[in-house]
């Protein structure tokens, strides 16, 4: 295999598929990225850890055909430190040595037989779906966050995905706090989804668009898999099993209490009255009262810290605590300048919404206090 490919375009595809490698197992195949010829001008890299797998194609000048895998941090590394010139990758099939040369530079890289390399079948149905990159980037933005960490395989590492009605749904949760988004999708043709994605599988998704101009994905969903297919790249990846929570029973729609406040002084606030807080609970008290919002943090070990904002609130005084983190995890993704913020008592549930947008809501759970 014989083949020169620009810089930017191999560079681009290296950092789009290589965090689909497997960073540890039996199997030290996967922790390379295979490079194959797929016709006469491009050249395919895929990488996979047998839950993920993404490629990429770009355009090459082929001389010769073949494939190999070669180890994909090294190649990164390589190929970082080149100068922005045409790349040469010249495979030598009876010891699997790839030659890289630009310029003046040289590298011997000792790969693996592309033989060794997992079969990555692609989903075929009739039953595949467009949707517009743009609202699904943004539902993605406004959900994924608040996914369980702990558990890769627990339903709530994902994100619960439903297209009906020609809207687009998606939630998630960690048992600590729920969110929840809904977006208008056009041309579904009555097609209805209702699964769990891994949240990583979704952030995986949103970084391999980078240089891409494409406006919509195509999504197909059989035997347990999901692919997203892009003009240059597909990224495939395996479904969570399980039955996600029935959240919509969770979400409280009779709060009288409300509070409106300005986005971007509540996130400097509690930015601010984080600095002494316990870093362990990450707890802030937020004290409501007469269009007031006090923010405290007591740390016995350390000291206290406090902060006053201004706010639409006419009802009686309420002291309420979180994990600050939380709140500012969902103010960050917020579009609108203020925030709504529906209050019940100080142990339950408290809802924040964008003043714009009643599609989207974070439910968080308050941390009991004395």
């Amino acid at each position: 295999m014989l083949f020169t490919v620009q810089k930017e375009n191999i560079y681009n595809a290296l950092n789009a598929v290589i965090k689909a490698t497997a960073t540890r197992g039996i199997q030290p195949v996967l922790a390379n990225v295979l490079i194959e010829t797929i016709d006469s001008d491009q050249i395919k890299l895929c990488a996979t850890d047998l839950d993920i797998s993404i490629e990429v194609n770009i355009p090459a000048e082929i001389i010769t055909t073949g494939s190999i895998t070669l180890p994909a941090k090294k190649l990164v590394e390589i190929v970082t430190k080149l100068p922005n010139q045409p790349i040469k990758f010249d495979l030598n099939h009876e010891n699997n040595l790839t030659e890289i040369t630009c310029g003046k530079s040289k590298f011997d890289l000792i790969g693996i037989s592309s033989s060794e390399f997992p079969t990555i079948s692609h989903i075929e149905s009739e039953d595949s779906i467009e949707i517009e990159i743009e609202p699904l980037l943004k539902a993605i933005k406004e959900t994924v966050f608040a996914a369980a960490t702990y558990d890769t395989n627990n339903v709530l590492s994902g994100i619960f995905f439903q297209v009906k009605d020609n809207s687009l749904e998606m939630a998630a949760t960690d048992g600590n706090r729920l969110t929840r988004t809904v977006k208008n999708i056009n041309s579904l043709d009555g097609k209805e989804y209702s699964i769990v994605i891994p949240a990583r599988t979704l952030n995986e998704f949103s970084r391999i668009l980078t240089g891409t101009s494409d406006e919509k994905v195509s999504i197909t969903i059989k035997s347990a898999q999901i692919s997203f297919k892009l003009t240059d790249r597909v990224l495939t990846s395996r479904l969570l099993e399980g039955q996600y929570p029935k959240y919509t029973q969770l979400i409280p729609s009779n709060y009288e209490i409300l509070a409106k406040a300005d986005k971007n002084l509540l996130i400097a606030a509690l930015e601010r009255t984080s600095t002494l807080v316990n870093e362990r609970t990450s707890i802030i008290k937020l004290i409501f009262n007469d269009n007031q919002l006090e923010l405290l943090a007591e740390t016995p070990d350390l000291g206290d810290s406090s902060d006053q904002i201004d706010i639409d609130y006419a009802g009686d005084e309420l002291k309420i605590a979180f994990n600050y983190k939380y709140i500012l995890d969902t103010l960050k993704v917020l579009d609108s300048d203020n925030v709504k913020i529906e209050l019940g008592t100080s142990l339950s549930p408290t809802l924040f919404k964008p003043d714009s947008d009643e599609d989207y809501l974070c439910l968080i759970m308050p941390v009991q206090i004395r």
